[in-house]
Order: structure tokens, then sequence, then C-alpha cells
């Protein structure tokens, strides 16, 4: 991840907003999260090799790379969502009863905060970084709003064309506005003419799968850098402890003899070759999916074990059955043919059992083109074996 983060640090220093985007279970959201808790503790960086002569086994290290924008950061973090509006990410109005009576007072959002926090003389901040994940699970463009502008740091203080804050919901007295709450307590005004300051980032979190989520419109996309997140068998291998140049191509001789690991590898790997194929890559399963199958499990003295070869076939069937199955059937609604081809139902093992077939009428004589439903965990281990290392062929 440290190449991604790389990306993103690069994005910033050069005036942009870093949009991570790619399947489930890529590894964006953890992503964000690990630069989230480095930004609240930033360490020295230093650029070039740095060598640690006590460290026999990796005596040379590749420094993080150095944060370029200013520091002391303040980092927010917010989700998008269905019922997330204007009034949570810029400003929205709330009455307040008074002794004159109610009237509607100006509460800031995330994005403006941001701003009046860079404006606040009694602030520490340099630059502030939102996070924003899940970012197409809301309407983007209805949440941003005209505020949408600023996300160009062309239009910010110190840009080529800088623009006063467009906010007519306020009302201003002698070149000051009405007061606005923050969420920390404090209560502020600004001048008119107000220009946005130009320390103020954003990293945000597409999911390219997700139905339920809004398609962002291009306007806001190309105010974003775009950094893709794939599928990378390499965390597997890793998670797993496998030799990626020791792992068998599946052949007529050797697929009864994969280890519940190899398996698992070279089944991500054939999946997404074939969903790639038939939806498109943005559909493909992330790695994240199989990481609850574990390799190594701690014993009485908290030592890592190697976990036993049965325990292992069964969970990796455990996390088909509630994971990457509902995944594929998902993906797959509406083509039938194509999953059963995916899941080699036609053209099972020639001997034993086989976890994926057609259903039947009890009386045996009625035979539908669909899948008999099955949980794979639930079958003896030969079946299990049998049917997984059949399914990376």
């Amino acid at each position: 991840m440290a190449d991604k983060i790389d990306d993103i640090l690069t994005s910033w220093s050069a005036g942009r907003n870093a949009l991570l985007y790619g399947p489930p279970a890529t590894g964006k959201t953890r992503l964000i999260s690990e630069l989230f808790k480095a930004l609240e503790t930033p360490p020295e960086a230093k650029k070039g090799i740095q060598l640690d002569p006590t460290d026999t086994d990796t005596p040379f290290t590749r420094p993080d790379q150095e944060i370029k924008i200013p520091q002391p950061i303040k980092v927010v973090w917010t989700t998008f969502h269905q019922s997330y509006g204007y009034e949570d990410f810029v400003m929205g109005l709330r009455p307040e009863i008074t002794a004159d009576g109610t009237r509607l007072q100006p509460w800031a959002g995330v994005f403006l905060d941001a701003a009046l926090e860079l404006n606040d003389p009694d602030s520490t901040y340099k630059s502030v970084v939102i996070f924003i994940d899940e970012v197409n699970r809301g309407n983007a463009a209805r949440i941003f709003g005209e505020f949408m502008t600023f996300l160009d740091f062309d239009y910010r203080d110190g840009g080529t064309v800088p623009l006063p804050l467009p906010l007519r919901q306020l009302t201003y007295e002698d070149e000051q506005s009405e007061e606005i709450r923050r969420p920390n307590g404090k209560v502020t005004t600004i001048p008119k003419g107000f220009t946005f300051p130009k320390h103020v980032y954003i990293v945000s979190t597409m999911n390219s799968v997700d139905r339920a989520a809004v398609p962002i419109d291009s306007a806001l996309a190309r105010r974003f850098d775009r950094i893709e997140m794939r599928p990378n068998l390499d965390v597997l291998a890793d998670h797993w402890g496998l030799d990626k140049t020791a792992i068998p191509t599946p052949t007529d001789e050797n697929w009864e003899n994969l280890t519940p690991f190899e398996t698992g590898y070279l089944l991500l790997d054939r999946l997404n070759v074939a969903i790639a194929s038939d939806l498109g890559p943005e559909f493909e399963l992330g790695h994240g999916l199989l990481v609850p199958v574990q390799a190594t499990k701690k014993d009485a003295s908290d030592a890592d074990q190697p976990v036993d070869e049965k325990e292992a076939w069964y969970s990796l069937a455990k996390t088909w059955d509630d994971v990457l199955f509902p995944q594929l059937e998902d993906r797959y609604s509406g083509r039938p043919e194509q999953f059963m081809d995916l899941l080699h139902v036609d053209t099972p093992p020639s001997a034993g059992g086989y976890a994926w077939t057609l259903r039947t009428a009890l009386g045996g004589t009625v035979e539908a083109r669909t899948l008999a439903p099955v949980r794979v965990s639930e079958l003896d281990i030969d079946v299990i074996k049998r049917s997984f290392r059949w399914l990376t062929r």
C-alpha cells in the first residue's frame, strides 16, 4: 500500500485531491485509515535510502515519502450515505430559540469548517485533510453544491482566479457575516468576499461495483486524481506464506494435490479473469474477501502454529458460502448460464462428488437449468477438496 500512499501525497503536493476507486475488499478504506493515523502523528520523513546496519535481514529501506503539505495537519473523517446532504458537508440552518423568538442559526459542515479552521487566528493547524469514505454512496454533486468549484485549487486563495465563498444563506453587516456555529463549539464570522483557503485537501474512496451507489458526475470526477485499487494476489501470498514462484499451474496431473492455500490463490485468480472477461475488471473480487482464511493460529503459549489442513479447507468453504458465493450471485444476476459455466456445473470431475449441480425435482423426472442450493462447508471434506481444486481449472 505504500505506493498508493505515495500517489496520494504526490496529488496533494501538486494541488489535487485524490480518489481511490475499485471493487470491494481491495483495501481502499484500510489504506486511508492507515494514512489518517499517520497524519495524526506524522513520522519524520527523509529522502533517499536509509541504512540500518543492525538489521541484517533488510539493512536498506525506502523511507516514507516526505509530507509536503504544511504541518501540523488536522484530519477529519466522514462517510457519505444516502441521507448525507449539503447541510452536513457545507452549511445548514438549524432552528434556535432565543429571547426574541425562533431564528435559523447557520452551522458549518465538514468542508466549510475546514476553511474556518485555517482562518481561525487561535488555530495551530496549517492544513486540513478530509477523508471521505464511500464518496458515491451519497449524491456527491448535491452534497458539494456550488462548493464543488473549490475542489479546484485554482479558485482558492492564492490560486490563479480566487473566488469569494458563495454563501448566500448568510446575512452581512459592516462587511462581516452573521455568526456561524462550528462543530467544535466555537462561533465565528467571515468577512464579505472571503476566499477558500489553499491548504484543504481531500482523499476519498469509491466502490466501483455497488449498484446502490450514485455514479459521480464528470464535473466532480475531473477534480480528483483517480487512483485505482485492484485485487492483489500478492497480499494473499504474503498472508498465507506462499512462495508465488512455487504455486503450480493446475493440470490433469497435479490439480488433486493443491493445498488449501494454493487453491484459494488460484481460485481467486481464475474467478477474476473470468469476471473481467464476462463483466469487466471493475466487477472483480477483492483479495480481502479471502483474508478470513488463516494459515496460522495462536497456541496456548501465544505462538503462531500452522492450522490443520482440514480446518483450512473448512475455513475456505465457509468463506465461500458466506462471502464469495453471494458476491458471485450478485454479479451474475440475470446470467445463469454464464454463472453455471463459471462453476463448471456441466463439466464436473470424472469421478467423485462435486458441490455444484443442477436442481432436480424430488421424483427425478424434471431437471431445471438452475443451481441446486448447497452450503459447501456442510459437505464431506473430500467433496470440498475436489470441488475447489476443480474450480481452479
